[in-house]
């Protein structure tokens, strides 16, 4: 779009509407981080903020959807809460994930030398200058059942302790950070599988909680990285991928 600063153009793309009042914006240099921006009939609320260079872009396309009033993280990891402390809204996360949002640096579970010398190597870079934007102050806490807009909080830990989704009825639009990846380790576009034991605080939960968001009986399931997943077939999609 004209008159976007090049940086924030080459940070993030221009937003692409997924749903009724709900679209995404795909950052980072390889568009694979996914921010939501959901319109409320009294400003927008961001499902996670993705790497710290998307700020200028979450505001700007925030305002031009009625005002960015809120940030609601999918879970705290450091390419999902980046541009959170620089939006200049309350922020709010899972209970379990308060601790990990308040500090910098990476999960103290992730396992990365279980990963291939050149991507643990780009990981550490790419969450030192890239991802990480600082620590967050938490305004408050969600947890299952809550509603945020039309939506309402669904607990989907495994890959993060407190790992949620935003689940909306009316057309069975899920938003689910890390519940699933599509994207591969080397950053490849993939059919949707649990996160690798490295990036996972409990796998097996993690596939459980994909089993919970296939029996939601999802249309759409859009994911932190790349997607969304679409088509009659997304349940069982889920199911499957909670096998592999």
């Amino acid at each position: 779009m004209a008159g976007r600063p090049l940086l924030e153009r080459i940070a993030c793309a221009p937003p692409e509407q997924i749903a009724d009042g709900v679209w995404v914006l795909r950052g980072g240099a390889f568009r694979a981080m996914n921010v939501y921006l959901i319109r409320e009939p009294d400003g927008v609320t961001a499902f996670d903020a993705g790497e710290k260079g998307m700020a200028p872009a979450i505001k700007h396309f925030g305002a031009r959807l009625g005002g960015l009033k809120r940030v609601v993280l999918g879970h705290a990891d450091n390419d999902h809460r980046g541009a959170a402390p620089h939006v200049g809204v309350p922020v709010f996360c899972h209970p379990a994930e308060v601790a990990h949002a308040g500090v910098a640096g990476h999960r103290n579970y992730w396992r990365q030398e279980e990963l291939p010398v050149p991507v643990r190597t780009f990981h550490r870079f790419l969450m030192a200058h890239a991802w990480d934007g600082g620590p967050v102050d938490i305004a408050g806490t969600l947890t299952e059942g809550d509603e945020v807009g039309e939506f309402r909080v669904v607990e989907l830990p495994g890959h993060a302790p407190g790992l949620i989704a935003l689940f909306r009825d009316r057309d069975r639009l899920a938003l689910v950070s890390d519940a699933f990846y599509m994207t591969s380790m080397w950053g490849r576009p993939q059919p949707p599988a649990v996160p690798l034991d490295a990036y996972n605080l409990d796998t097996h939960q993690a596939r459980e909680s994909l089993r919970k968001l296939a029996a939601l009986e999802p249309r759409v399931a859009a994911p932190g990285h790349l997607g969304p997943l679409t088509g009659r077939d997304v349940p069982d999609e889920l199911r499957r991928a909670a096998l592999c």
